[in-house]
């Protein structure tokens, strides 16, 4: 019989491996990769938000049992997805230094994303 035993992750080991291969890249190989990344996480922002705001409305309006919970497990498989790109922003970011301009707009300007 199998029992369910805890596993922990090891972050240091991932962030450690992430590190490894960042240093390999110079400048100009690494800004491209932190603007592509930071452009997902952007895009996984918005479908978290968008999964959260059709949670509540299908919440507000009663929705089927079967809906409410399909939009909760999506919404959780965008949060975790969310975090774990945060987490590689982080990395890029602190690797390359800076935060670059992503899509003409500096880290600096205060419009919407």
């Amino acid at each position: 019989m199998r029992t369910k035993r805890a596993v922990e992750p090891d972050t240091a080991a991932t962030s450690t491996a992430v590190r490894r291969l960042l240093s390999e890249l110079s400048i100009e190989e690494l800004e491209p990769i932190a603007v592509e990344v930071i452009r997902e996480h952007r895009h996984g922002l918005q479908r978290a938000q968008d999964l959260f705001d059709a949670l509540e409305h299908n919440d507000e309006n009663r929705a089927a049992s079967e809906e409410l919970v399909r939009l909760r497990q999506d919404y959780l498989m965008a949060m975790l997805n969310l975090h774990g790109k945060h987490q590689l922003v982080s990395l890029i970011v602190a690797a390359l230094g800076y935060v670059p301009d992503v899509d003409g707009q500096s880290p600096n300007d205060s419009t919407p994303h």
